[in-house]
């Protein structure tokens, strides 16, 4: 009996050290949740909370990267948006530039050909606009350049002393409405227009297949193509005006004709390139309104994975007071078991 005995109150020692250095490593797992305000990684435990917080932390990261996604799409119609304002304000200068030299005499000293050459290469370079190294304007073809060299240098197209309305000039410049259609009189060959010819002309067309998911199920398309009608409209108008110089010496009348019909189609152009701004800032503002929603959705995630990660401060308080009590009385047996007599131990 005195072995089983003395066994028994050396066993209870041992289960007294044991519960020590359990309280004592609960109580510094405790005290590490209350500095850091989350739970210790082995205290999240419960496998249905742990699944949880797997799936949002995914959710998060796929929201972050549509996020991402839609940030450089914004940055790209931005990039748009200030393209086409500048041409608008280019093709504004060329209107101005054709009243001011609708008098042949005024032409004779202004160099309006000198000035709307300028004018053209200054919008070709802003329909050549890169983002890194993708081409804005290039429709889906956004690899290769759309412009087929500087504008300045396109070919004559009208005649000297070609008469509007006449047989054989053509009409105001009805842009193609697709690709099949293209180039239209009177250019004979995509090379004698300003759209670049080792692309795919359909691509470069096709600025409705630039698009991007702003969420697993929502597909977004933008973009802005330098062959759309209206630019065609603006390049044409702008050729018209350039090719009229021919007749300021020679044919003063006809020069002012031409003139007022090469107006004509720039103020056409104009109209167009302002519904091309105002579409391109309704895609602004629905971007703008994806990227809402998702730092919403950012909000929400980031609060559901708070509520599993992070800890109450005040039930940690709490259980530091109730390992701590524990602990002062687990010291105070054991202090009192190890003070047992040879005698009171064998018995």
């Amino acid at each position: 009996m005195v072995a089983v005995t003395g066994t028994t109150q050396l066993a209870q020692q041992f289960t007294f050290t044991r519960n020590i250095r359990q309280l004592n490593l609960q109580l510094a797992r405790q005290n590490e949740q209350l500095g850091s305000g989350r739970y210790a990684d082995g205290l999240i435990g419960v496998s249905q909370r742990a699944l949880e917080l797997s799936q949002l932390k995914a959710d998060l990261g796929s929201v972050n990267n549509y996020k991402s996604g839609v940030q450089t799409a914004q940055n790209r119609v931005g990039l748009y948006a200030v393209g086409i304002e500048k041409i608008i304000d280019l093709a504004t200068e060329a209107k101005d530039l054709m009243i001011k030299t609708r008098d042949p005499f005024f032409a004779a000293t202004a160099a309006p050909r000198v000035q709307i050459e300028t004018l053209m290469d200054q919008v070709g370079s802003l329909l050549q606009t890169k983002d890194g190294e993708r081409f804005l304007f290039g429709g889906t073809d956004y690899t290769i350049t759309p412009i087929n060299g500087q504008l300045s240098q396109l070919a004559t197209t009208y005649a000297a002393n070609a008469v509007p309305g006449a047989a054989g000039y053509p009409v105001p410049f009805a842009a193609a409405a697709n690709a099949g259609a293209y180039p239209p009189a009177p250019y004979a060959a995509a090379a004698n227009f300003y759209l670049g010819t080792t692309g795919t002309l359909a691509n470069t067309f096709n600025y409705q297949g630039v698009t991007l998911y702003s969420d697993d199920n929502e597909l977004v398309s933008y973009g802005v193509s330098a062959a759309e009608p209206a630019f065609q409209q603006l390049v044409d108008a702008m050729i018209r005006f350039r090719d009229a110089t021919q007749d300021i010496a020679g044919n003063g009348p006809n020069y002012t004709v031409r003139v007022d019909d090469a107006r004509a189609q720039l103020e056409t152009a104009i109209t167009s390139l302002k519904t091309i701004a105002s579409r391109n800032g309704y895609k602004q503002q629905q971007l703008k309104e994806v990227q809402e929603r998702h730092d919403r959705s950012l909000d929400v995630l980031k609060v559901r994975i708070g509520a599993i990660e992070n800890v109450d401060i005040g039930e940690v308080s709490v259980n530091i007071k109730n390992l701590q009590t524990s602990l002062e009385a687990s010291y105070v047996i054991t202090r009192d078991s190890l003070q047992l007599s040879l005698v009171n131990f064998l018995r």
